[in-house]
């Protein structure tokens, strides 16, 4: 932890810790003001404030757990705002000035215990046209055109096969040499070579025999 870390959580505690005395000393006054016993006068303020500390820390824990915050520390956070927010109201003088100045501890405790709970999400910056290229620019390319090497090393493998089975079987028709070599029909007819030329094949431009002449 860097010294700008420790200093702004030590001034996010304390704030905290002014405001949450004086949001308690209000609180005791209007549980005594309505009849409740000095010993639980005393107490209750630290069950609203510690509601409100608990549920906090409940959602922040189910958020980095990947969970959605559950409906009871939800309930739990607005009841504890509504309770500290209406106690510290009540105990001001009938007045809109005085009402103000009492929810100030309220909210600023709350506010306190946010900023302590919680941390800021990670800037992603823009990466600079004429900075060198960062790993993560150089991750694998995406998908489609991962597969085309693939696709490319099959079609080769295609044509090896259909070369090979046309020398072992030169006259083959098609549909044989596409089950010889275990290819598609499409795919002899893209890479047959053609059948080999038999020994008594003849050119179109050969001479023709003195004997084919004479008769």
């Amino acid at each position: 932890m860097n010294l700008t870390t420790f200093t702004s959580r030590a001034a996010a505690a304390l704030v905290a810790g002014v405001a949450g005395v004086i949001s308690y000393q209000h609180i005791v006054s209007v549980a005594e003001s309505a009849g409740e016993h000095r010993s639980a006068a005393v107490l209750i303020p630290l069950a609203i404030d510690g509601l409100i500390v608990v549920a906090t820390l409940a959602m922040i824990d189910d958020k980095r757990n990947g969970r959605v915050p559950r409906p009871s520390a939800r309930f739990a956070l607005a009841f504890g705002i509504l309770a500290t927010v209406s106690a510290n109201i009540a105990s001001a003088q009938p007045s809109w000035t005085a009402r103000a100045v009492a929810v100030v501890p309220a909210l600023s405790f709350l506010i306190a215990v946010e900023v302590l709970a919680r941390t800021g999400r990670p800037v992603t910056a823009e990466p600079d046209p004429g900075d060198p290229p960062s790993a993560s620019q150089d991750a694998p390319e995406p998908p489609a055109r991962a597969r085309a090497p693939r696709k490319a090393a099959a079609r080769r493998s295609a044509q090896q096969r259909v070369v090979a089975a046309r020398s072992r079987h030169p006259e083959a028709d098609q549909a044989v040499l596409a089950k010889r070599a275990r290819v598609s029909l499409r795919s002899v007819a893209r890479y047959d070579p053609g059948p080999a030329p038999g020994p008594n094949h003849r050119e179109h431009d050969q001479t023709p025999e003195l004997s084919d002449v004479t008769g």
